[in-house]
């Protein structure tokens, strides 16, 4: 089997269990893997930032700064409970986003997949999941939805908002998008989600970066009577 990222051929040892369930063996081999920081120690409450001195020294609520400027959001403090994140946005995988995302490579997809399933049933398995989604002009050029083909062998099922075309954040400045918090470009198609009294959602997404996106997607559930909404990232 070879290594989805570099192609070099792995040993993959026989087990009863892969050879039974029909379990695939490792889609990525150590040395690509080692290139993936996992976060962990000390995180912010809030958006799973990794908490350094200099973070720490200026809050007392277990909130990086970032984290502790939503809070005094006169309309978006309380959209968002808290984001995990499973790996810091460092080149390796920054890489492998984009060409996943950009050049259609769909089988690292399945790779982040199963990472992304095993956080959901971990954390999130009461909630409601619902996919971030693009607009349609960039489906069309990119052919599918990212944060889709991450979530097709979860088994369960998974709802995701509508988008009205615009300009992408990725094209914003940090103060640009913060502003256009209040603004949200996302809606809930007709059938597509029911609001029950108590339910729990938990947004996917593939990159956590200001928080913007995913607190507007909150904001569109809660104007359809959703009371708690959390989020799940593959990296921040």
């Amino acid at each position: 089997m070879r290594c989805l990222l570099c192609h070099e051929q792995m040993m993959v040892k026989p087990t009863w269990r892969r050879i039974f369930l029909q379990e695939e063996g490792k889609l990525v081999c150590e040395q690509c893997e080692s290139g993936f920081e996992l976060l962990g120690g000390e995180q912010c409450n809030g958006c799973a930032r990794v908490l350094e001195q200099k973070w720490t020294s200026e809050t007392e609520n277990g909130l990086c700064l970032d984290c502790e400027r939503w809070q005094k959001h006169p309309t978006a403090s309380q959209l968002l409970k808290r984001n995990l994140s499973l790996y810091a946005y460092n080149e390796r995988i920054k890489d492998c986003v984009s060409l996943y995302k950009f050049q259609g490579d769909a089988e690292i997809g399945r790779y982040f997949s199963m990472k992304m399933k095993r956080a959901y049933q971990s954390h999130f398995q009461a909630y409601s999941p619902v996919l971030m989604p693009l607009s349609e002009d960039r489906l069309r050029a990119r052919g599918f939805n990212q944060v889709e083909l991450m979530t097709s062998e979860w088994l369960v099922p998974v709802v995701a908002l509508g988008r009205t075309t615009g300009e992408q954040q990725s094209k914003k400045n940090r103060s640009a998008r913060i502003h256009q918090v209040t603004h949200s470009p996302f809606f809930v198609e007709k059938g597509q989600i029911s609001i029950k009294p108590l339910q729990k959602f938990v947004l996917i997404d593939d990159v956590y970066t200001t928080g913007t996106t995913v607190r507007q997607a909150a904001q569109t559930l809660i104007e359809q009577g959703a009371t708690h909404v959390e989020s799940l990232t593959l990296c921040r």
